[in-house]
């Protein structure tokens, strides 16, 4: 391998990172749109950057499913009391996103590193591989 081949090598996993990392922070900001966007548009150009984009838009669209769980879960709830849905979604909600903000900052973190992050099974569906 030559120099020059190493620096395109170089420069392709530098951009691999930047599109994993903007997946994560996509996913933080707008939710599932971002991710789906980078794992549609670019997973083709590498493993790793495959792996990154599909666990933002799996941890993204799970914690779209969760929020519309907690909405329904609210809306039953406000049918006996209002008082009641906020005090018991409204925690609900705030502890589901949470933990997956934690995850989403997890995952950033290592795709910045250029390492690969396991996200539990507990906590996300894994809808895309």
């Amino acid at each position: 391998m030559t120099a020059e081949e190493g620096a395109e090598a170089g420069a392709a996993r530098d951009r691999d990172i930047s599109s994993a990392t903007f997946g994560y922070l996509g996913a933080i900001i707008l939710g599932p749109v971002i991710p789906v966007a980078v794992y549609a548009f670019r997973s083709r150009r590498s493993a790793f950057l495959r792996y990154h984009a599909a666990a933002a838009v799996n941890l993204s669209l799970t914690a779209a499913l969760y929020a519309v769980c907690c909405l329904i879960l609210g809306g039953l709830l406000a049918l006996d009391s209002i008082t009641v849905a906020a005090g018991v979604a409204l925690p609900v909600a705030v502890a589901i996103w949470a933990s997956m903000l934690r995850y989403l900052i997890r995952g950033l973190c290592a795709a910045s590193r250029g390492e690969e992050y396991e996200v539990p099974d507990w906590i996300c569906a894994h809808i895309v591989s």
